[in-house]
């Protein structure tokens, strides 16, 4: 899942291969990425976002719930 934060950061320890669970921050499109499983773009089982993104935190919780959300539905995060 990723959404437009509108948001400009540059690239900063970026990762092109991420652990199920992360949250980051893709630059290009300053948007914020929940990642729960491969991506368009991984390779087998690895979490490959379209290009690096910058680890901002990790979903606390059951991540597996990401699953049954749709193009515009409403996602909130909240910092802990």
């Amino acid at each position: 899942i990723y959404f437009s934060t509108g948001i400009q950061v540059e690239e900063e320890d970026s990762k092109d291969i991420v652990d199920i669970g992360t949250v980051g921050f893709w630059p290009p499109g300053s948007a914020l990425c929940l990642f729960f499983g491969p991506t368009p773009s991984s390779e087998g089982d690895e979490i490959r976002p379209a290009s690096p993104v910058n680890i901002v935190g990790w979903i606390e919780g059951d991540y597996s719930t990401l699953k049954q959300f749709q193009s515009g539905d409403l996602v909130v995060v909240e910092r802990i």
